[in-house]
């Protein structure tokens, strides 16, 4: 490869379909997705309900599988992965912010930004120093202990938000994140992830109706039917 042609995708899809069927009834949730994103992107999905943002970021995040077409990350090829490096990569890479938290409901705020770093062998002190620090950054000092059933939804999706960018993956992939917050609490934290951003290189997906994210993203794909209909970079 020349330095001319360089790739620096980190997520690429080329050709990817998605259908769901209930019964009797098919649903074409996706087709034939074409998107490349570029390492240290900070880009949103938008899209009326049923657009297919959410599905797409399932697929990106490997939680869910294509009926067609290629989906490649950091320039794996996932249908070339096994189930087990399927699962590396995502707890190596990939930092999920889900519209319904996926909070551990046994285990207090701490603990759940500590999960994936358990996971990945970061020693006992080192993790709970970091867990601690970001939910100090994302306004949540001194609820260290709470439980989420402790918290407010808005306290829950900030401990997401910490849980997913703890350890800088290479990609956030992020449903909704400012849907449960007040709008000054999602601009805090659109600006600490705009700052991981452009700091660190950590590259976003949001799927959003949110205007405030839109205005914060630098480029945004419009999605109606499974199909893209804009993709617009600003300046």
């Amino acid at each position: 490869m020349n330095s001319e042609n360089t790739i620096t995708a980190i997520v690429s899809c080329q050709g990817v379909s998605k259908t769901y069927r209930q019964g009797k009834v098919s649903v074409a949730a996706l087709s034939e997705i074409d998107l490349v994103a570029e390492t240290g992107e900070f880009l949103a999905l938008a899209g009326p309900s049923g657009s297919g943002k959410t599905t797409l970021l399932n697929l990106i995040g490997g939680l869910d599988v294509p009926d067609d077409g290629q989906i490649k990350v950091g320039g794996q090829s996932y249908d070339e992965l096994s189930d087990a490096q399927m699962a590396d990569l995502r707890l190596h890479h990939i930092g999920f912010i889900f519209q319904a938290y996926n909070l551990i409901p046994v285990l207090s705020a701490v603990e759940n930004v500590e999960y994936v770093m358990l996971l990945q062998g970061t020693p006992t002190a080192e993790r709970r120093q970091r867990a601690r620090e970001i939910l100090d950054i994302v306004g949540l000092e001194g609820k260290y202990d709470r439980r989420p059933a402790e918290l407010s939804g808005g306290q829950q999706q900030r401990v997401a938000v910490a849980r997913a960018i703890v350890s800088s993956p290479d990609i956030v992939l992020a449903d909704e994140p400012t849907a449960n917050l007040d709008s000054k609490t999602g601009e805090s934290l659109l600006e600490l992830m705009r700052q991981m951003n452009r700091e660190r290189g950590v590259t976003f997906i949001f799927s959003t109706h949110d205007p405030m994210v839109m205005e914060y993203a630098r480029r945004i794909v419009l999605l109606r039917d499974g199909r893209i209909t804009e993709d617009n970079r600003k300046a």
